[in-house]
């Protein structure tokens, strides 16, 4: 796509199949949810978020008014706040962990000739909140369908006629449940695990230096069993607990515990870690 574009993230649903939990905060494969969406549009001429949720420097958030009123309502509210429109706007929603690749797709096909692209789902038709439409033909639209409030995004779009895109490999699978976060964090970390390894060269020498200043035997010191168990307890939503498990971790390990069955039992407890203030605010607001 040659020209420039706006973005549009949607992150103002509830998560009610998730207890109310705040989806755009949900850390997934070790980054908020929100912020792997964000990824995929760094390039974006505007970048706004609808919904009550931290934003980084130089995205804008807005509100659908009133709030609560739909996903319809929340992309014009999103229209309303881009004063300089670019050609095009990509619309997204916030709980799509695969978004980067989807929004590569979607690129990919934009071409002078068409109006309006959405991602093909599994069933064959639209993902309405994951397309790439002219900014002149979607403004349009949402002027002649009238007050969106709790109204239907597909009523909003479909006049558009959007082409359905291969999704290239690209999963549009959302995330609305406990077991979709779960599957997401076991895909992306098999995902991750078939990425050149990382350059750890530098690792067992520090170790053995701090293990050396601190009296520590540096062969009961096993760094991957030790960040597995911390990236599992942050992905809970209580990340502030993760390095506090590694500290318990080291104090039983001391003691002569088994660290595989200690790893495994402290990952257990992590469903009890507290949720930190700012989170739990953020999940009463949305409820």
């Amino acid at each position: 796509m040659p020209e420039d574009f706006d973005a549009i993230i949607l992150a103002g649903g509830r998560g009610s199949r998730l207890g109310g939990v705040s989806k755009a905060d949900l850390i997934v494969g070790g980054v908020r949810l929100l912020d792997r969406v964000l990824s995929a549009v760094t390039d974006a001429a505007a970048t706004v978020v609808v919904g009550r949720v931290e934003v980084p420097d130089g995205v804008l958030v807005t509100l659908e008014d009133p709030p609560g009123t739909g996903p319809a309502a929340g992309l014009v509210a999103g229209l309303d706040a881009i004063a300089t429109p670019a050609p095009w706007t990509l619309i997204l929603a916030c709980d799509l962990p695969d978004a980067p690749a989807a929004v590569d797709a979607l690129r990919a096909a934009a071409s002078e000739g068409g109006d309006a692209y959405a991602l093909r789902g599994r069933d064959g038709r639209p993902e309405w909140l994951l397309g790439l439409y002219r900014s002149a033909a979607l403004r349009r639209a949402a002027a002649d369908y009238g007050d969106p409030r709790d109204r239907s995004v597909r009523g909003l779009l479909s006049p558009l006629e959007p082409v359905t895109v291969d999704s290239g490999g690209a999963s549009t699978h959302d995330l609305d449940t406990w077991a979709d976060h779960a599957r997401w964090n076991a895909h992306l970390r098999r995902r991750n695990a078939m990425r050149s390894p990382e350059d750890r060269s530098g690792w067992r020498p520090f170790i053995d230096k701090a293990c050396e200043a601190a009296g520590v035997d540096p062969t009961l010191v096993d760094e991957d069993a030790i960040l597995t168990m911390t990236r599992e307890i942050a992905h809970a939503g209580a990340r502030p607990m993760a390095p506090v498990s590694a500290f318990i971790l080291g104090l039983a390990v001391g003691r002569g515990g088994d660290p595989e069955y200690l790893r495994r039992v402290l990952e257990d407890a992590a469903s009890a870690a507290p949720v930190p203030a700012d989170d739990a605010a953020a999940s009463e607001k949305e409820n």
